[in-house]
């Protein structure tokens, strides 16, 4: 069975449409995982007394960036004591979005220099 230049035409116009919602729907969500973040950090230093918030990880490279990624942010100054309560607080933030929150205290050097070099200060 041949398929024909106007199906074909017809296929690839709608693969196109497709893609590009697609990527208008990656950019939504990378927009509201930012939006998380900010939030996130917001509650970090206001409420729970935290010296520095950075995010690193998929969240701040676009390329990497997928419909399934979490917020990955690493914490100075919070009590370890308060990190479990903490992490609850941050989830109920979007429940569209896993968090990962770090403290630094405890992260080993080689995460640290990754965060150093490509992390954004929040």
């Amino acid at each position: 069975m041949q398929i024909t230049a106007e199906k074909m035409q017809r296929y690839r116009e709608t693969a196109r449409r497709r893609q590009a919602a697609e990527r208008r729907r990656l950019a939504q969500r990378h927009r509201q995982a930012w939006e998380v973040a900010r939030r996130a950090a917001d509650l970090l230093r206001r409420q729970l007394g935290a010296e520095r918030v950075v995010a690193f990880g998929s969240l701040v490279h676009n390329n990497l960036f997928h419909p399934r990624s979490d917020v990955d942010l690493a914490v100075w100054g919070l009590p370890e004591r308060d990190y479990y309560r903490t992490v609850s607080r941050l989830l109920d933030l979007d429940p569209a979005f896993e968090i990962d929150l770090v403290r630094a205290e405890e992260a080993p050097a080689s995460l640290l220099d990754r965060i150093a070099r490509e992390g954004v200060e929040l």
